[in-house]
């Protein structure tokens, strides 16, 4: 080979390598790599995708991971692993050409589903009782059920719009359960309209849209609050359920002790002998307890009546009321029972034993202030839904008078 032929297949490799590093360099800087892998401590392989565009170059991981191939199962899990990620990696490519490389986190926000969205709401916790934590995931099902309803279950978050809302309450009012027997109470569509609002509000403030539109609907277009007719007990019909025995005699002591404390079904429940106090002049006794549902401390002297239906204590268990074994619905059906063999015909759940509480206290002369206090309500406004009935029964009684003078 001359000197002239060796210099010029030099010059033609050089010429090859700048080609080639051009194309790799323009290949680089205008495709994503394929998804990049990086094996963890506990044998798995962690999925990560390696972008590059225009020079710049960017990670972002997964969060999919493969395992080992130790069966069919496995190699079946990994097969479609692989898939999601080509799927995430086909995705990413589109972005990049549109959007150049950005944020990906922001990127995916602006993408959120109305339904991933709720489902992440719902999973926060933030120290909300086990009753919230349910009304939340049920809020929840029939934000999926309405999506599945309008054929849209990947509506995403920022298309959620005024009309949608509206939508929404119109459907919460057809819905049923209970097998389609009964339908969803006006307290129940505006409980699930506020926890839908809230998580829009949430959204809102995390910058991933602009305003809820919930706040758009007039009050009118809202499910409204009833003034819901509280039952209760008169004194009379105490002493008739009194002399009346009961199936379960534990339900007939839990009832009138509820009744004459104000304790709710979950307070009797959870309540402890630990929680029973002597008080400084030696002879009263007191409740002091931690409200199940609002959490508030409440101090309850015990009346005579109110110790007549206090179980026996009992040296191996904490709680008053162990003898109660029974499920709420079956203390439901037992009180229904009962209630028919005294002769009264008012429909009777537990909670009216707290109605009856109120009422009375009100009745026999207690100011509202120290009503509110036993009863552990956060405002004097609750307690004061109770005066207004009292007031009224006192309408009724005078007007017993009219026309028996005619």
């Amino acid at each position: 080979m001359t000197d002239k032929q060796y210099s010029n297949k030099s010059k033609n490799r050089i010429t090859q390598k700048r080609k080639w590093d051009e194309r790799r360099k323009k290949s680089k800087s205008r495709s994503l790599s394929a998804y990049a892998k990086k094996r963890l401590n506990d044998g798995n392989v962690s999925l990560y995708l390696d972008m590059y565009y225009r020079g710049a170059r960017k990670k972002e991981g997964l969060k999919l991971y493969l395992v080992p191939e130790t069966d069919a199962a496995a190699k079946l899990q990994n097969r479609n692993t692989r898939k999601l990620a080509e799927q995430i990696k086909a995705q990413r490519i589109l972005d990049i050409q549109e959007k150049g490389l950005v944020n990906w986190e922001d990127v995916k926000k602006a993408r959120m589903t109305l339904s991933t969205w709720v489902a992440k709401y719902t999973a926060e916790e933030n120290g909300l009782s086990p009753a919230s934590m349910r009304s939340k995931r049920n809020a929840q099902a029939r934000v999926e059920e309405y999506l599945l309803y309008i054929g849209k279950p990947t509506l995403a978050l920022k298309e959620v719009d005024k009309d949608f809302c509206k939508g929404f309450i119109a459907f919460l009012k057809t819905c049923t359960f209970n097998q389609g027997k009964k339908t969803l109470s006006s307290t129940t569509c505006r409980i699930f309209m506020n926890r839908l609002a809230a998580a829009l509000n949430k959204a809102v403030s995390e910058g991933l849209i602009d305003r809820n539109p919930f706040k758009l609907l007039e009050t009118k277009e809202k499910p409204q609050k009833l003034n819901a007719m509280r039952e209760f007990l008169t004194i009379e019909e105490l002493r008739q359920l009194m002399a009346t025995p009961c199936r379960y005699d534990i339900v007939k002591k839990a009832f009138l002790f509820s009744c004459f404390t104000g304790l709710r079904y979950s307070d009797m429940m959870t309540l402890k002998w630990s929680e029973i106090h002597k008080a400084a002049d030696g002879k009263t006794l007191y409740i002091e307890h931690q409200q199940v549902k609002t959490k508030n401390t409440v101090t309850i002297p015990l009346s005579n009546e109110a110790l007549k239906w206090m179980p026996r204590k009992s040296k191996d268990e904490e709680r008053v009321f162990h003898q109660l074994r029974i499920t709420s619905t079956t203390v439901e059906v037992v009180l229904g029972e009962w209630m028919q063999k005294a002769g009264i015909q008012k429909h009777i759940t537990y909670h009216c034993s707290r109605h009856t509480a109120a009422t009375m206290l009100l009745t026999l002369g207690a100011d509202l202030y120290t009503v509110s206090k036993i009863l552990g309500h956060r405002s004097i406004r609750m307690t004061e839904v109770y005066a207004k009935i009292v007031d009224k029964k006192k309408i009724e009684t005078m007007n017993l008078v009219n026309n028996m003078f005619v």
